[in-house]
């Protein structure tokens, strides 16, 4: 329902962060509450979950840790918060290998997770977890351009360039898509 939330950090809680947006306070459950700071302009990408008893938003910092999410409640037995909790662990490149090689034991050092769902979770995501190498967190701008050049029609595949080039660089959006047309001109 909401792709994100720009606004400011009202307070937060054990697991949760309190945006406001226009007035509006959003509660956002989220892997690294701790993370966020009172009255931090924040963009935060989201997820709705609706269950039986409740409608819970869930929020990222950056699209890549938000697909990653994805992939984990995709999985059967894993629930969305049990995917922030291996979220929280920030062993992102270990939870990818061992999930392509098969390495249950592995796993179960991520909490909430015992050997059968470990087994379950290789099952369902070997293969099909892309999960990017380096830090989750990149330069905000550079999630910004991204979007705005994916509204121009540009597709992963090709934003894949642009990404690469400025996944280290804390230029702005407008340099950042100045630059990113001129390397998808090429």
């Amino acid at each position: 329902m909401f792709a994100y939330l720009k606004g400011h950090t009202s307070y937060g809680g054990k697991d949760f962060v309190v945006i406001e947006v226009n007035g509006i306070g959003y509660k956002v459950h989220t892997a690294n509450p701790y993370e966020f700071k009172k009255g931090e302009a924040v963009q935060v990408f989201t997820h709705q979950v609706v269950s039986e008893n409740e409608i819970s938003l869930y929020g990222f910092r950056t699209l890549e840790e938000h697909d990653l999410f994805i992939n984990l409640i995709s999985a059967r037995g894993i629930g969305p918060k049990t995917a922030c909790a291996i979220l929280a662990m920030k062993d992102m490149n270990g939870l990818r290998q061992a999930i392509e090689n098969g390495d249950a034991k592995y796993l179960c050092k991520f909490p909430k997770i015992g050997p059968k769902t470990a087994q379950q979770i290789i099952l369902d995501l070997k293969g099909k977890l892309v999960i990017p190498e380096g830090p989750l967190f990149t330069n905000p701008g550079l999630t910004e351009a991204i979007e705005a050049l994916q509204a121009l029609g540009y597709g992963d595949k090709e934003l894949t360039k642009v990404r690469t080039a400025f996944k280290d660089t804390t230029a702005s959006v407008d340099e950042i898509i100045k630059k990113g047309l001129q390397l998808l001109v090429k």
